[in-house]
């Protein structure tokens, strides 16, 4: 994401100082993923247990569920049957949207590289958002209309769905006729993503749905902001507002009730303070109303 955010500031600000500061560990970052983060092609999630300094509280590292960790989505269902290699420090499991952030990230860097006149390092990296953007092709289920997770160790798709597997229209890793499908397909399908309260984490047809625990089931502001921005590289205009509106609406729900902005919310309830493990006061839950003021911005 730091290539993404970099990239939007320099398009609004138009500081040259700013990307030439942020651009050496940006690109740093880009080619560690790509050396120390890739299995049978793919780019994936791990942990490197023998890193210094130890953390004595963190018992995780160079587990499974560190490499989960490194995902961001804890306890997300997606993971529950993936396996680890200890010797290599990876989650044995090809993930759509680490794939397509990852060529997000090479698209975003190339265009930063391009502003500041390294010609080299632009093509080194759309060379590889476009080796990346080939094997995510690989993951395309045409019989489901969307593309799927793969299971590294068994060599089979994983049928589990969640916002992330939008992530790559924010790739632009997708034909407009895919995208149209997935959209159509999955994300206004109401037994999946669709309904009063978007987007579940899982999708609501999947046994974790119920729990409404964490990234099982419940709604993240930076999932929908990060689908929002790939439904705008594609011809779908109705559904972005549809889209924009719901996460408004999402946002409001709980601070009209009790002036909050949340970690998560329930995607049964629409209520954010409602449990424990949910910040009252998060500042990514302002995500949901930032979706709104940028499709305002984009249509005036």
């Amino acid at each position: 994401m730091g290539a993404l955010t970099i990239l939007g500031l320099y398009r609004r600000f138009h500081e040259r100082w700013f990307i030439e500061d942020a651009y050496g560990p940006l690109i740093k970052w880009n080619r560690w993923w790509a050396k120390h983060r890739e299995m049978q092609g793919y780019p994936v999630w791990g942990s490197d247990g023998e890193n210094e300094p130890h953390n004595p509280d963190d018992n995780s590292v160079g587990t499974l569920q560190a490499a989960k960790f490194e995902s961001g989505l804890d306890n997300s269902p997606m993971y529950d049957d993936a396996s680890y290699d200890a010797a290599t420090h990876q989650m044995q499991f090809a993930d759509v949207g680490l794939m397509s952030l990852y060529i997000a990230d090479c698209n975003a860097l190339a265009e930063i590289a391009d502003a500041l006149g390294k010609a080299n390092d632009v093509e080194e990296l759309q060379q590889r958002a476009a080796q990346y953007r080939e094997t995510l092709g690989t993951m395309w289920d045409d019989k489901r209309g969307i593309f799927l997770n793969r299971n590294l160790l068994s060599g089979e798709f994983s049928t589990r769905l969640s916002p992330t597997n939008f992530y790559l229209l924010l790739a632009k890793a997708a034909t407009p006729a895919q995208a149209d499908r997935m959209v159509q397909e999955h994300l206004l399908n109401p037994t999946e993503f669709w309904g009063d309260w978007i987007l579940p984490s899982i999708a609501r047809n999947d046994p974790a749905y119920n729990d409404q625990n964490y990234w099982r089931g419940r709604v993240w502001g930076p999932m929908n902001y990060l689908v929002y921005l790939g439904l705008r590289n594609y011809p779908q205009l109705s559904v972005r507002k549809q889209f924009a509106q719901k996460s408004m609406e999402l946002f409001e729900n709980e601070w009209s009730a009790d002036g909050r902005v949340c970690e998560n919310y329930s995607a049964i309830t629409g209520m954010g303070g409602d449990v424990s493990n949910s910040s009252r006061f998060h500042h990514w839950g302002a995500l949901l109303a930032l979706i709104k003021f940028k499709e305002l911005s984009a249509l005036k």
